[in-house]
């Protein structure tokens, strides 16, 4: 299995701030934090526990840390949600983000037991659009002038995917492997496992 997710705990804390903090990492995200420290990212992973709305991971690989996964927006009576993700080291961007994909949309669906997901990218993230074109993700639009950072509005791509549609998608790893990986089982799964469908 190419990766482990597990919930953030306060040590997490130096590790999280210094990728939320890097300029590679920083320059696609809606918000910079304001005066960082390890005290205030501790608070803000306290903080995080108790939302019904929110839910994150640290992503390992071969048992190292490598990147972060969140998702955002949960909203049980549309069943919807967003998810954010960044990994941690140019090694795992060029090897690994790719991967993620299915375990992100398998936790939505089928552990969060959302329709539909909708994903939100600053403009400029070129190679990130890229993937969501060729995972076929359906492109809604361009939400212009959408976020004000560093001085100047940025357009906003936004694209989302249903539930219906995930299934029919090509799949690197089953789903009893994705949920694996998250410490779950088919048991787990939320609307029941779709197994017999090749899931």
């Amino acid at each position: 299995m190419p990766f482990t997710f597990r919930p953030p705990v306060p040590d997490d804390a130096e590790m999280l701030l210094a990728w939320r903090t890097d300029p590679v990492v920083t320059r696609f995200m809606y918000t910079d934090i304001t005066d960082p420290s390890e005290e205030k990212q501790r608070a803000w992973l306290t903080a995080m526990e108790g939302r019904e709305d929110f839910r994150h991971f640290v992503i390992e690989h071969d048992g190292e840390a490598v990147g972060y996964l969140s998702f955002s927006d949960i909203d049980r009576r549309h069943k919807r949600c967003s998810t954010g993700s960044y990994m941690g080291t140019p090694q795992a961007r060029r090897m690994l983000a790719g991967y993620l994909h299915a375990f992100i949309h398998d936790y939505a669906y089928y552990v969060l037991g959302m329709h539909k997901v909708v994903e939100y990218f600053l403009a400029g993230n070129d190679n990130v659009v890229k993937i969501q074109r060729i995972l076929k993700l359906r492109e809604v639009g361009l939400l212009k002038e959408h976020v004000w950072k560093d001085g100047r509005f940025h357009d906003v791509h936004v694209f989302e995917l249903l539930e219906s549609d995930w299934r029919t998608h090509p799949r690197p790893f089953t789903l009893a492997q994705t949920l694996a990986a998250f410490g779950l089982s088919l048991n787990d799964a939320s609307p029941p496992s779709r197994e017999e469908e090749g899931l």
